[in-house]
């Protein structure tokens, strides 16, 4: 009889590393996933951020003179940022994801073009075209 209470032992040590192994699983799963959905909110405010602060320095820059040139410090603290104007749109890259600002209502600009990384572009007026450069 006593040679059954030790298989009972070994049997109750491994059922107990399996549920603590099942657990960790499961809770690393969930911290994976809520570590996601906090990113993807991030990213979502940096974006929303960016666009604000680009298109608020084309639009200061309508009554300055040719060659006039406003430095925008973007956030930085996402994945790395890439930038296009162009077609009428603003675009914003990161990691394989793109995010577009229709840039109608700019009835003073014939055209947005250039592109930038990083954070801090400048925005250029040249003639009658916004211009997107890396600061």
């Amino acid at each position: 009889m006593a040679s059954r209470k030790g298989q009972y032992m070994a049997i109750e040590a491994v059922l107990s590393i399996g549920l603590s192994l099942v657990v960790a699983v499961a809770a690393i799963g969930v911290f994976g996933t809520y570590r996601d959905s906090v990113m993807d909110t991030v990213a979502d405010r940096e974006v929303s951020v960016i666009k604000s602060q680009v298109i608020t320095a084309a639009y200061n820059l309508r009554n300055t003179g040719d060659g006039s040139s406003i430095t925008v410090n973007l956030p930085d603290s996402g994945p790395d940022y890439q930038y296009s104007m162009g077609g009428g749109k603003f675009v914003i890259s990161a990691d394989g994801n793109n995010y577009e600002l229709d840039l109608n209502g700019f009835s003073w600009v014939n055209e947005f073009r250039g592109s930038a990384e990083g954070s801090t572009v400048k925005i250029v007026k040249l003639e009658d075209d916004v211009v997107l450069r890396s600061g």
